[in-house]
């Protein structure tokens, strides 16, 4: 197996775990592995998400290139590579309980790029015997939401509550669930099913771009 072919099999056995490159393919050198990376990512197959600080905006003028994960560009490819088994998933409507959530995990990230922004990021605190990590963070109207996939209607929560604790700047947590639409104001947290993550964060703002469209340049031509 080329490194290229290794370090694509197991970022997508990765799916949602911080990634280090000395460990996407263990038969090449770290810099073969970075390469072979950077180059799946140039080419669109798999999305780079770097840690960052939520303290404020933009995210990405914090963003921690050295620490990230990273999803694949769709969720059907992590299934082929996985060999996640079809009969399983037609059978099960907890698309969270299929393969460790790992496949949750591939559909919010995706849903996120698609809708709100190309850039994504998470947050991640190392610190002695508190390690904390919340899967992804959204902006909405100017305000910046931690978002965590869930497998349970609750579940501990302990690193959202953490963030929510240390940045006051967040307004509230977001949770992503197989349950219905809940709110829980005395702990700042929403819990949404995971098919509405297209409405936790501010849409794409497409731009018309070389000279605007050919009815706004007929407008100016008049």
């Amino acid at each position: 197996m080329t490194c290229l072919d290794a370090v694509f099999l197991n970022v997508s056995k990765s799916t949602g775990e911080q990634l280090k490159y000395t460990r996407l393919s263990r038969g090449h050198s770290y810099q073969t592995n970075h390469k072979a990376f950077d180059l799946l990512v140039k080419a669109r197959l798999l999305h780079k998400i770097p840690s960052c600080d939520p303290s404020g905006l933009p995210l990405g003028a914090s963003a921690n290139s050295k620490k990230f994960k990273a999803c694949m560009l769709d969720i059907g490819l992590l299934q082929r590579l996985c060999q996640v088994p079809v009969d399983i998933e037609i059978a099960n409507e907890n698309l969270l309980s299929i393969y460790r959530g790992k496949l949750a995990e591939q559909f919010v990230a995706q849903e996120l790029i698609a809708w709100h922004s190309s850039d994504l990021y998470y947050w991640a605190r190392d610190a002695k015997s508190s390690n904390a990590e919340v899967d992804y963070l959204s902006v909405q109207k100017g305000r910046i939401y931690p978002v965590e996939v869930k497998a349970g209607p609750a579940g501990k929560l302990r690193s959202l509550h953490l963030m929510l604790q240390h940045y006051p700047n967040c307004p509230g947590g977001l949770v992503l669930y197989s349950g219905p639409h809940k709110k829980l104001p005395e702990q700042k947290l929403t819990f949404m099913p995971l098919y509405a993550t297209s409405a936790i964060g501010d849409k794409h703002q497409f731009r018309i771009t070389q000279g605007g469209s050919a009815a706004s340049k007929k407008r100016r031509a008049k």
